[in-house]
Protein backbone atom coordinates (compact mmCIF):
# COMPACT_ATOMS: atom_id res chain seq x y z
CA UNK A 1 0.00 0.00 0.00
CA UNK A 2 1.26 3.45 -0.89
CA UNK A 3 2.14 5.60 2.09
CA UNK A 4 0.78 9.16 2.31
CA UNK A 5 3.86 10.78 0.82
CA UNK A 6 3.88 8.43 -2.19
CA UNK A 7 0.15 8.95 -2.63
CA UNK A 8 0.78 12.69 -2.69
CA UNK A 9 3.45 12.34 -5.36
CA UNK A 10 1.11 10.22 -7.46
CA UNK A 11 -1.74 12.68 -7.10
CA UNK A 12 0.50 15.59 -7.96
CA UNK A 13 1.86 13.81 -11.01
CA UNK A 14 -1.52 12.66 -12.30
CA UNK A 15 -3.76 15.57 -11.34
CA UNK A 16 -1.49 18.61 -11.42
CA UNK A 17 1.99 18.43 -12.85
CA UNK A 18 1.21 16.60 -16.07
CA UNK A 19 -2.24 18.07 -16.67
CA UNK A 20 -2.56 18.92 -20.36
CA UNK A 21 -5.01 21.70 -19.52
CA UNK A 22 -2.62 23.56 -17.24
CA UNK A 23 -1.95 27.07 -18.61
CA UNK A 24 1.46 28.48 -19.29
CA UNK A 25 3.08 30.21 -16.29
CA UNK A 26 2.27 33.95 -16.33
CA UNK A 27 4.81 36.70 -15.97
CA UNK A 28 5.07 37.13 -12.19
CA UNK A 29 7.84 38.13 -9.80
CA UNK A 30 8.42 35.52 -7.10
CA UNK A 31 10.01 36.31 -3.75
CA UNK A 32 10.84 33.41 -1.42
CA UNK A 33 11.15 34.38 2.26
CA UNK A 34 13.25 31.86 4.17
CA UNK A 35 15.64 31.42 7.08
CA UNK A 36 18.37 29.07 8.22
CA UNK A 37 16.53 28.42 11.50
CA UNK A 38 13.06 28.96 12.89
CA UNK A 39 11.98 31.66 15.30
CA UNK A 40 13.62 34.60 13.53
CA UNK A 41 10.41 36.31 12.31
CA UNK A 42 10.33 34.82 8.82
CA UNK A 43 6.56 34.34 8.51
CA UNK A 44 5.78 37.69 10.09
CA UNK A 45 8.05 39.39 7.56
CA UNK A 46 6.50 37.46 4.65
CA UNK A 47 2.95 38.33 5.72
CA UNK A 48 3.59 42.01 6.37
CA UNK A 49 5.81 42.42 3.30
CA UNK A 50 2.91 41.13 1.20
CA UNK A 51 0.54 43.63 2.80
CA UNK A 52 2.88 46.58 2.34
CA UNK A 53 3.41 45.66 -1.32
CA UNK A 54 -0.35 45.52 -1.79
CA UNK A 55 -0.74 48.88 -0.08
CA UNK A 56 1.84 50.24 -2.53
CA UNK A 57 -0.48 49.36 -5.39
CA UNK A 58 0.85 45.95 -6.41
CA UNK A 59 -1.31 42.87 -6.85
CA UNK A 60 0.11 40.35 -4.39
CA UNK A 61 -0.33 36.66 -3.61
CA UNK A 62 1.07 34.96 -0.53
CA UNK A 63 1.87 31.24 -0.62
CA UNK A 64 2.37 29.54 2.73
CA UNK A 65 4.79 26.88 1.52
CA UNK A 66 5.76 25.61 4.95
CA UNK A 67 4.10 22.42 3.74
CA UNK A 68 1.98 20.76 6.39
CA UNK A 69 2.68 23.45 8.99
CA UNK A 70 1.07 26.54 7.52
CA UNK A 71 0.50 29.40 9.94
CA UNK A 72 0.36 32.54 7.81
CA UNK A 73 -3.43 32.42 8.16
CA UNK A 74 -2.97 32.59 11.93
CA UNK A 75 -1.08 35.88 11.66
CA UNK A 76 -3.69 37.16 9.21
CA UNK A 77 -6.55 35.95 11.45
CA UNK A 78 -8.37 34.27 8.57
CA UNK A 79 -9.60 30.72 8.06
CA UNK A 80 -9.08 29.48 4.49
CA UNK A 81 -12.01 27.55 3.12
CA UNK A 82 -9.65 25.43 1.03
CA UNK A 83 -5.95 24.58 1.14
CA UNK A 84 -3.34 23.18 -1.19
CA UNK A 85 -4.03 19.79 0.35
CA UNK A 86 -7.58 20.03 -1.02
CA UNK A 87 -6.16 20.75 -4.47
CA UNK A 88 -3.84 17.75 -4.36
CA UNK A 89 -6.75 15.53 -3.30
CA UNK A 90 -8.78 16.79 -6.24
CA UNK A 91 -11.47 18.48 -4.13
CA UNK A 92 -10.99 21.92 -5.72
CA UNK A 93 -9.00 23.46 -8.54
CA UNK A 94 -5.88 25.50 -7.82
CA UNK A 95 -7.77 28.60 -8.97
CA UNK A 96 -10.43 28.13 -6.30
CA UNK A 97 -8.02 27.46 -3.42
CA UNK A 98 -6.97 31.09 -2.91
CA UNK A 99 -8.42 33.02 0.02
CA UNK A 100 -8.93 36.78 0.14
CA UNK A 101 -6.92 38.36 2.94
CA UNK A 102 -6.32 41.84 4.38
CA UNK A 103 -5.40 44.74 2.09
CA UNK A 104 -6.20 42.72 -1.02
CA UNK A 105 -3.55 40.05 -0.47
CA UNK A 106 -4.60 36.59 -1.67
CA UNK A 107 -3.42 33.64 0.42
CA UNK A 108 -2.84 30.00 -0.45
CA UNK A 109 -2.37 27.78 2.61
CA UNK A 110 -0.87 24.30 2.34
CA UNK A 111 -2.76 23.11 5.43
CA UNK A 112 -1.60 22.33 8.93
CA UNK A 113 -0.95 18.95 10.47
CA UNK A 114 -1.08 17.17 7.10
CA UNK A 115 1.61 14.48 7.15
CA UNK A 116 1.65 13.95 3.39
CA UNK A 117 2.18 17.66 2.75
CA UNK A 118 4.98 17.75 5.31
CA UNK A 119 6.76 14.92 3.46
CA UNK A 120 6.88 16.59 0.05
CA UNK A 121 10.26 16.03 -1.60
CA UNK A 122 12.20 18.46 -3.78
CA UNK A 123 10.97 17.50 -7.27
CA UNK A 124 7.37 17.25 -6.09
CA UNK A 125 7.68 20.62 -4.38
CA UNK A 126 8.88 22.23 -7.60
CA UNK A 127 5.98 20.68 -9.48
CA UNK A 128 3.49 21.94 -6.92
CA UNK A 129 4.99 25.44 -6.98
CA UNK A 130 4.98 25.50 -10.78
CA UNK A 131 1.25 24.77 -10.69
CA UNK A 132 0.65 27.41 -8.01
CA UNK A 133 2.45 30.06 -10.07
CA UNK A 134 0.46 29.04 -13.13
CA UNK A 135 -2.70 30.11 -11.30
CA UNK A 136 -1.41 33.65 -10.75
CA UNK A 137 -1.91 36.53 -13.19
CA UNK A 138 0.54 38.62 -15.20
CA UNK A 139 2.06 41.47 -13.22
CA UNK A 140 1.50 39.98 -9.78
CA UNK A 141 4.11 39.58 -7.06
CA UNK A 142 4.06 36.16 -5.40
CA UNK A 143 5.53 35.96 -1.89
CA UNK A 144 6.47 32.40 -0.91
CA UNK A 145 6.88 31.73 2.81
CA UNK A 146 9.01 28.59 3.00
CA UNK A 147 9.82 26.33 5.90
CA UNK A 148 13.07 27.18 7.73
CA UNK A 149 16.18 25.10 7.12
CA UNK A 150 18.25 23.82 4.23
CA UNK A 151 16.70 20.50 3.31
CA UNK A 152 15.95 19.49 -0.26
CA UNK A 153 12.32 20.59 -0.28
CA UNK A 154 13.16 24.11 0.91
CA UNK A 155 16.12 24.64 -1.41
CA UNK A 156 14.12 23.39 -4.39
CA UNK A 157 11.46 26.03 -3.72
CA UNK A 158 14.10 28.74 -3.40
CA UNK A 159 15.46 27.73 -6.81
CA UNK A 160 12.25 28.87 -8.56
CA UNK A 161 12.26 32.34 -6.97
CA UNK A 162 13.40 35.52 -8.70
CA UNK A 163 14.62 36.80 -5.34
CA UNK A 164 15.30 35.14 -1.99
CA UNK A 165 14.77 37.12 1.21
CA UNK A 166 16.92 35.42 3.85
CA UNK A 167 16.00 36.40 7.41
CA UNK A 168 18.52 36.29 10.24
CA UNK A 169 19.01 37.82 13.69
CA UNK A 170 22.14 38.90 15.61
CA UNK A 171 22.15 35.64 17.58
CA UNK A 172 25.26 33.51 16.85
CA UNK A 173 23.17 30.40 16.12
CA UNK A 174 21.05 32.30 13.62
CA UNK A 175 24.12 33.76 11.88
CA UNK A 176 25.73 30.31 11.67
CA UNK A 177 22.58 28.79 10.16
CA UNK A 178 22.23 31.73 7.77
CA UNK A 179 25.74 31.09 6.44
CA UNK A 180 24.85 27.42 6.00
CA UNK A 181 21.73 28.40 4.07
CA UNK A 182 23.71 30.70 1.77
CA UNK A 183 26.31 27.97 1.23
CA UNK A 184 23.75 25.34 0.24
CA UNK A 185 21.62 27.70 -1.82
CA UNK A 186 24.48 29.19 -3.84
CA UNK A 187 25.91 25.74 -4.53
CA UNK A 188 22.50 24.65 -5.82
CA UNK A 189 21.65 27.87 -7.69
CA UNK A 190 24.84 29.98 -8.06
CA UNK A 191 23.04 32.96 -9.60
CA UNK A 192 20.50 33.32 -6.76
CA UNK A 193 19.57 36.93 -5.98
CA UNK A 194 19.66 37.12 -2.17
CA UNK A 195 18.45 39.93 0.07
CA UNK A 196 19.63 39.49 3.65
CA UNK A 197 17.27 40.86 6.30
CA UNK A 198 18.86 41.44 9.70
CA UNK A 199 15.82 41.27 11.98
CA UNK A 200 15.43 42.16 15.67
CA UNK A 201 18.55 44.35 15.73
CA UNK A 202 19.15 47.07 18.30
CA UNK A 203 20.40 49.55 15.73
CA UNK A 204 21.34 49.95 12.07
CA UNK A 205 24.96 49.66 13.20
CA UNK A 206 24.32 46.21 14.66
CA UNK A 207 22.57 45.11 11.47
CA UNK A 208 25.52 46.41 9.46
CA UNK A 209 27.93 44.43 11.61
CA UNK A 210 25.89 41.26 11.08
CA UNK A 211 25.82 41.83 7.32
CA UNK A 212 29.52 42.67 7.06
CA UNK A 213 30.50 39.63 9.09
CA UNK A 214 28.43 37.32 6.90
CA UNK A 215 29.64 39.02 3.73
CA UNK A 216 33.27 38.55 4.75
CA UNK A 217 32.95 34.86 5.51
CA UNK A 218 30.81 34.21 2.42
CA UNK A 219 33.27 35.93 0.10
CA UNK A 220 36.20 34.13 1.71
CA UNK A 221 34.81 30.60 1.60
CA UNK A 222 32.12 30.74 -1.08
CA UNK A 223 33.39 33.38 -3.45
CA UNK A 224 30.06 35.20 -3.29
CA UNK A 225 27.28 36.06 -0.87
CA UNK A 226 24.15 38.20 -0.92
CA UNK A 227 23.33 41.18 -3.15
CA UNK A 228 21.98 43.56 -0.49
CA UNK A 229 20.89 43.70 3.12
CA UNK A 230 18.06 45.35 5.05
CA UNK A 231 17.54 46.23 8.69
CA UNK A 232 14.49 45.68 10.88
CA UNK A 233 14.74 46.76 14.53
CA UNK A 234 13.56 44.88 17.56
CA UNK A 235 10.08 46.20 18.33
CA UNK A 236 7.78 44.97 21.09
CA UNK A 237 4.82 46.00 18.90
CA UNK A 238 5.60 43.05 16.62
CA UNK A 239 5.11 40.52 19.40
CA UNK A 240 1.88 42.20 20.47
CA UNK A 241 0.58 42.17 16.89
CA UNK A 242 1.39 38.47 16.50
CA UNK A 243 -0.31 37.59 19.78
CA UNK A 244 -3.38 39.56 18.75
CA UNK A 245 -3.31 38.06 15.23
CA UNK A 246 -3.28 41.57 13.81
CA UNK A 247 -0.76 42.19 11.00
CA UNK A 248 1.46 45.08 12.04
CA UNK A 249 1.32 46.46 8.49
CA UNK A 250 -2.32 47.32 9.21
CA UNK A 251 -2.73 47.70 12.97
CA UNK A 252 0.59 49.30 13.94
CA UNK A 253 1.86 50.49 10.59
CA UNK A 254 3.79 53.40 12.10
CA UNK A 255 5.79 51.40 14.64
CA UNK A 256 9.54 51.18 14.07
CA UNK A 257 9.62 47.65 12.66
CA UNK A 258 6.73 48.37 10.29
CA UNK A 259 8.39 51.55 9.04
CA UNK A 260 11.59 49.72 8.12
CA UNK A 261 9.68 46.84 6.56
CA UNK A 262 7.72 49.36 4.48
CA UNK A 263 11.04 50.68 3.17
CA UNK A 264 12.04 47.14 2.23
CA UNK A 265 8.74 46.74 0.36
CA UNK A 266 9.25 50.01 -1.51
CA UNK A 267 12.73 48.98 -2.61
CA UNK A 268 11.46 45.57 -3.68
CA UNK A 269 8.61 47.12 -5.66
CA UNK A 270 11.14 49.34 -7.45
CA UNK A 271 13.27 46.30 -8.39
CA UNK A 272 10.16 44.62 -9.75
CA UNK A 273 9.23 47.73 -11.74
CA UNK A 274 12.69 47.93 -13.32
CA UNK A 275 12.57 44.24 -14.21
CA UNK A 276 9.17 44.68 -15.84
CA UNK A 277 10.47 47.63 -17.85
CA UNK A 278 13.45 45.60 -19.03
CA UNK A 279 11.20 42.70 -20.05
CA UNK A 280 8.91 45.09 -21.91
CA UNK A 281 11.89 46.47 -23.81
CA UNK A 282 12.95 42.93 -24.75
CA UNK A 283 9.42 42.20 -25.99
CA UNK A 284 9.47 45.34 -28.14
CA UNK A 285 12.83 44.40 -29.68
CA UNK A 286 11.67 40.85 -30.40
CA UNK A 287 8.41 42.13 -31.89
Amino acid sequence: MLDQAEALRTLVRDKIIFSETRPRRPRVYTVAVTSGKGGVGKTSIAVNLAIFLSKAGRRVRLVDADFGLSNAEVLLDITPRHTLDDVVKGHVSIYDAWTDGPAGVRLLSSGSGVEAMANIDGPTGIGVMDTILSSASNGEIVIIDTAPGIDESVVSLLSVADEVVLVTTPEPTSITDTYAAIKVLTSYVPETDITLVANCCNSPAQAGAVARGLETICNRFLGRGFQRYEYIPYDASVTKAIQAQHPMAIHCSHCAAASWLRRLAIKLAERVRKRECNLDEVDLVEA
